[in-house]
């Protein structure tokens, strides 16, 4: 493929583009125009309907706080709806702004048009999350995702936009503007520049591929839109997350593993981390992940059809801080494969080991790389870590190792601070010994 090649894509998963789409009386088309390095340039065009400020002055006239008659007057004015999005655009590295242009047509609505060039394909996602920041409850969610990952050769597209709400919850607002939500729809087209083996488009026509969702399925539900792509194997895209597939792919039954979901003090999803299950209902997971300040006691389990499971009340015999634990039980009818414990004694220097792990928090597969026991080392007066020796270097958030016969060995931890290059585990015959009701 010559390198002036680009991405075509007319990108519009994103409700809230620009700082007033907070309403849902509007069309909006990007058209990304994004070169093989991952760099590009992006039209964005909004047309705001009759409906929108009919909405906007009823919005204004209800509110008694003001807030709102200040909004309403900044999108009757062009020159303030520039000068915003020019100022929300200087926040966002990795762009510069070409034009910005709103012009109002004699049948009431208004045509507002942006231009820019960036960096990287994650800054389409700061775009929205800068331009949109003012009319948002200003709480760190995040709302839309865009990843591109290598998997065994292809190229896979995926974008999730899930509940937009919980950035744009303003009670008001969502009273006067919900009526249209189900009736505006989104519709965004991408032409990619590699075969396309298979998507969940609405339509494809060649490299063409065509999502829609309506305002409604953005604000309150979830969508996630996905293409597989044969990438060129000449291109290396710095911006494409990749997966060794020269490590094993571990059958669902053999998955000693599930995501631990961790949330902030408004409820609000801040991390994903790993659990390793040790019996139906009861896993443990690493203290210094699941830390209690960050995480403010809220958390959650997702099993492998994605779903989640609730977590039941913990006690002070759940915690072990200074090893890294925490142990936790969750209401699920899944059934996990009996899990053995391996004794330090049993192993020794140069001993085989398989780790696993997940590549990709979004999905449920986890995978296997082996790797060498390399020593034991001194953690606290009357505990040790294990250290090991993967294959390949990896740096891994958690997971669980396992010896050649199957025994549980130990939970990966990130609290220990060893040798670059190697893995820590807390040891499993230490884990089974605080587990609670063991």
């Amino acid at each position: 493929m010559s390198p002036k090649k680009y991405f075509n894509i007319i990108l519009v998963p994103m409700l809230l583009v620009i700082s007033f789409l907070a309403a849902g009386c509007f069309d909006v088309k990007r058209e990304i125009q994004m070169n093989p390095d991952g760099s590009g340039m992006e039209n964005i065009y909004v047309t705001l309907d009759k409906e929108f400020f009919e909405r906007m002055n009823i919005l204004a006239t209800s509110d008694a706080t003001g807030k709102w008659k200040k909004k309403a007057d900044s999108v009757n004015d062009n020159s303030m709806i520039e000068n915003r999005i020019k100022m929300d655009m200087q926040r966002v590295g990795g762009t510069s702004v070409k034009e910005v242009k709103v012009t109002s047509n004699a049948d009431g609505t208004k045509e507002v048009f942006l231009q820019y060039h960036f960096d990287d394909p994650s800054v389409l996602l700061k775009v929205v999350k800068e331009c949109t920041f003012t009319w948002s409850n200003q709480l760190p969610v995040q709302f839309s995702t865009l990843k591109f990952q290598y998997d065994e050769g292809d190229l896979v597209f995926k974008h999730t936009t899930r509940k937009a709400e919980r950035s744009f919850d303003d009670e008001l607002m969502n009273s006067v503007f919900t009526p249209t939500y189900a009736a505006k729809k989104v519709t965004y087209s991408i032409t990619f520049p590699f075969e396309v083996k298979e998507s969940n488009a609405m339509t494809a026509s060649g490299n063409t591929l065509t999502w829609e969702m309506t305002m409604e399925n953005i604000m309150f539900n979830q969508q996630t839109d996905t293409a597989s792509m044969v990438k060129d194997a000449t291109l290396e895209l710095t911006y494409a997350e990749k997966i060794d597939r020269s490590v094993g792919k571990v059958s669902q039954k053999e998955n000693p593993l599930i995501r631990v979901q961790v949330y902030n003090r408004n409820k609000e999803p801040v991390k994903i981390g790993t659990g390793v299950v040790l019996k139906d209902g009861l896993l443990v997971t690493n203290f210094e992940l699941m830390n209690l300040i960050e995480g403010a006691g809220y958390f959650s389990v997702i099993l492998p059809s994605d779903s989640l499971a609730g977590i039941d009340e913990m006690t002070e015999k759940d915690l072990d801080q200074k090893q890294d634990l925490v142990f936790l039980r969750y209401g699920s009818l899944d059934k996990f494969k009996p899990i053995k414990y391996a004794s330090l004694s049993s192993v020794t220097y140069g001993d085989k080991v398989k780790l696993f792990y997940y590549p990709n928090t979004l999905s449920s597969v986890v995978y296997s790389m082996d790797g060498m026991m390399s020593a034991t080392k001194k953690w606290t007066t009357n505990t040790s870590v294990i250290e090991i020796k993967p294959n390949k270097p990896i740096s891994l958030e958690g997971g669980a190792v396992f010896t050649q016969s199957g025994d549980f060995l130990g939970m990966i931890t990130k609290a220990f601070d060893g040798e670059v290059g190697k893995i820590y585990l807390v040891p499993a015959e230490y884990i089974k010994s605080q587990t609670p009701g063991k």
